[in-house]
């Protein structure tokens, strides 16, 4: 799946003749959070001018973040596709990570569990609909936290994104 992520990211990026790829780095897996850290820096050293950095997952986009923090790279846009609380964190206060198009991975891995289930009692599986990515942004993130985890957000997303209602309780 990060393959096809991947191509489908150069592909979107293509459609931008203003904005380039100038450099691309993989890492060992999603919690990798470190190797993002230390491709980002070295990237960020490299290409003074960088705009932004794509981080597949949550985890070494805040890998990026930190990498831009260090480096003192406040303007630096970080993209990511996963809803984490951090990445919901930095959506909320408006720093690096300012939306994305998180996938719904509650809702994806019981559909494929479900239709595991079929498969392993040899019955016919209902129609796969995928879910579409759910776009986040800093007005709508408590409700996609909401959507994304069938859950109430964390106390700290509420606090970032609403400081004045928490602080009355």
């Amino acid at each position: 799946m990060t393959k096809q992520r991947y191509e489908a990211f150069k592909a979107a990026i293509a459609k931008f003749p203003d904005i380039q790829i100038v450099s691309e780095k993989g890492i060992a897996g999603l919690d990798f959070a470190d190797q993002a850290e230390t491709a980002a820096s070295a990237m960020l050293t490299q290409y003074p001018d960088l705009n932004g950095i794509w981080a597949v997952w949550d985890v070494p986009a805040e890998g990026v973040v930190a990498a831009a923090r260090t480096s003192d790279r406040r303007g630096l846009v970080v993209t990511t596709i996963d809803l984490g609380l951090n990445a919901a964190l930095a959506i909320a206060r408006g720093e690096f990570i300012y939306g994305l198009g998180a996938q719904r991975p509650f809702d994806q891995g019981a559909t494929e569990a479900i239709l595991a289930g079929y498969g392993l009692l040899g019955k016919k599986a209902p129609p796969y609909v995928a879910h579409s990515a759910l776009p986040v942004t800093k007005a709508s993130v408590l409700q996609a936290w909401q959507t994304v985890y069938h859950e109430d957000p964390p106390p700290a997303l509420t606090a970032a994104v609403q400081p004045s209602l928490v602080e009355k309780k």
